[in-house]
């Protein structure tokens, strides 16, 4: 009898195999003619011991894709500068305001106060004011030309000089900046140190006099009494009721503004 032969199948060992592809490198092309955007730079996941920046670095890119300017933020902004930051032209804005020596948070608590920071178009046949900013186009045309003449280099960054730039806020930020810089110096002038953007509120709303009268009055004073030229009817269309003492408007309004209101006008 033969004996049956066993049959051994041998399976073929099959290698693990491992395909190994290169990092790529991230790359990111920013088109000409973009806003300003902000570029915060991480360390590489794994590194022990690391820190989120307490900065915020942001370009100013022109329409031939080259880097106009770089600003460098600390990370204790206000509320009301992270208002403003959340607009498109939030970070342009606040590049023009320091170019005039401006504090982008004290701009920034302006136009959150005027606009909630929203380019609104509020013109109509009885006013010209409009914008972020809610300017006048007389009061916006001339901050705006005090500020070329006093830092020819905006030029670059403002998209039209003509009135109709003041539906862009970014150009018109630049002069509501002026205009404030202005309220800083005139308050200074009359005895206030170093203005706030709360101080410079008056001066803002209701010009250049009953701006200083208001920083100069005490806080019990009728506001009625300190601004006879506006009638009741005027007093209310601004937010002020009848009897409300200054010092109970300066509360309003640093209600509104935030942690911004005590801050200061001119960049130290």
């Amino acid at each position: 009898m033969k004996k049956r032969r066993t049959a051994w199948k041998v399976w073929p060992v099959l290698a693990s195999s491992f395909l190994v592809y290169p990092a790529l490198a991230q790359t990111v092309n920013v088109p000409a003619g973009l806003p300003p955007t902000v570029n915060a730079t991480y360390q590489e996941v794994g590194m022990g011991g690391w820190t989120p920046p307490t900065s915020t670095t942001t370009q100013q890119i022109s329409g031939s894709g080259s880097v106009v300017s770089t600003t460098t933020t600390n990370g204790s902004s206000t509320d009301a500068l992270q208002s403003m930051y959340s607009q498109s032209w939030g970070y342009a804005a606040a590049q023009n305001a320091s170019a005039l020596g401006v504090n982008p948070d004290a701009l920034a608590a302006t136009c959150v106060v005027e606009s909630g920071c929203r380019n609104v178009y509020t013109a109509n046949g009885n006013s010209s004011i409009t914008g972020a900013f809610q300017m006048s186009n007389g009061t916006y045309n001339e901050a705006l030309q005090k500020a070329l003449a006093s830092n020819p280099s905006l030029a670059s960054s403002i998209t039209n000089t003509g009135v109709s730039g003041q539906q862009d806020p970014a150009t018109q930020a630049v002069a509501a900046a002026q205009y404030l810089k202005d309220a800083a110096t005139t308050l200074q002038n009359s005895g206030v140190s170093n203005p706030t953007a709360l101080d410079a509120r008056a001066y803002y709303n209701f010009g250049p006099s009953a701006g200083v009268k208001v920083a100069q009055a005490s806080e019990d004073t009728p506001m009625s009494a300190v601004l006879p030229s506006l009638s009741s009817q005027q007093l209310a269309n601004n937010g002020i009721s009848p009897g409300e003492t200054v010092g109970q408007w300066k509360s309003n309004v640093a209600s509104k503004m935030g942690s911004a209101a005590s801050s200061p006008i001119l960049s130290s």
